[in-house]
């Protein structure tokens, strides 16, 4: 038969006062045996921290007056007033080192940009001069072509058609002088036998006049040790007759004015019995001897107007 709901409330009311009561009955007994414990020891472990303790504050007071002792000696010690001008002037020195080195940094930096600035200066230098070059040698060119236009153009307002082509008219004659480059050069006999070829003959210089007008028109030719081989043959012979010279037109000449110093000379290299003419350096003195066959010279011919035939 089920137990009614009144008997069920008190047998859990007498179970609670049961557990309640067991529950104080054990921790009164543990709490007893603690205190009994730590009452029989007198406390062991408090009285060893408390002697570390005072251990510890024992070492610490000896720690500190030596400390004291020291920091009263450091402050008796004094520096001598050199060791303090040492240590202010490399304490300075110091100071000064960050500025030290930022201006070697500026320095170098500076250093840099010149040496770019003058790498950049030589490359323009050297491609200015490229283009120097260039037009210096395009102004050669041009000066050579101005001067062979100025000479055509003057040959051609001299001879006003009277001169055949590569003569030049000076007063009233034509003259032709050999080209020194483009023309091999002859003895005096090929030389004349040209000039007749041409409708003249070898050239006379019968006045002052003249020997001055030839070397005005003479280009001054280069001296050297074989100096001779650079004239051009005149019209100008010896005869059998030693010491007589003779023009192709029948003339003797009789001055010495025109003759080089030392010429005619009879011995020699410039020993022979024909003339030949060579401005160098006094327009007075041009003409000297030289073999008539073995030396080829350049020539200059001459012709009247007169006898131009265009």
């Amino acid at each position: 038969m089920a137990k009614s709901q009144l008997e069920t409330d008190e047998d859990m009311s007498f179970d609670k006062n049961i557990y309640q009561e067991n529950f104080l009955s054990h921790r009164q007994t543990s709490e007893r045996g603690l205190f009994a414990g730590r009452s029989g020891s007198a406390f062991p472990h408090q009285r060893l921290v408390t002697l570390g303790l005072s251990l510890l504050c024992a070492a610490l007071l000896v720690v500190a007056a030596v400390l004291g002792i020291y920091c009263a000696k450091a402050k008796d010690f004094q520096l001598p007033p050199s060791a303090d001008a040492a240590l202010i002037a490399e304490l300075n020195h110091f100071r000064n080192h960050s500025g030290i080195i930022r201006a070697k940094l500026n320095a170098e930096s500076a250093l840099m940009r010149e040496r770019t600035n003058h790498l950049q200066m030589k490359l323009q230098i050297k491609q200015k001069k490229t283009v120097v070059d260039i037009l210096q040698g395009k102004i050669e060119k041009l000066q050579i072509e101005k001067s062979s236009l100025h000479t055509n153009k003057t040959v051609l307002e001299k001879n006003c058609g009277r001169c055949p082509s590569r003569w030049i008219l000076l007063k009233s004659s034509c003259y032709y002088f050999s080209n020194q480059n483009s023309e091999p050069k002859k003895n005096w006999s090929d030389s004349r036998a040209d000039c007749i070829h041409r409708g003249g003959d070898l050239l006379v210089i019968n006045s002052l006049e003249k020997q001055q007008l030839i070397s005005d028109n003479f280009r001054r030719a280069s001296s050297g040790s074989e100096w001779w081989l650079n004239g051009f043959w005149i019209g100008l012979t010896q005869t059998a007759t030693q010491g007589t010279w003779v023009w192709i037109n029948n003339v003797v000449e009789t001055s010495s004015i025109y003759w080089r110093l030392g010429q005619p000379s009879e011995s020699g290299p410039q020993s022979g019995s024909c003339a030949a003419f060579l401005y160098y350096s006094d327009a007075m003195r041009t003409w000297y001897n030289s073999n008539c066959n073995e030396h080829h010279l350049n020539w200059i011919c001459e012709m009247n107007t007169t006898n131009v035939h265009l």
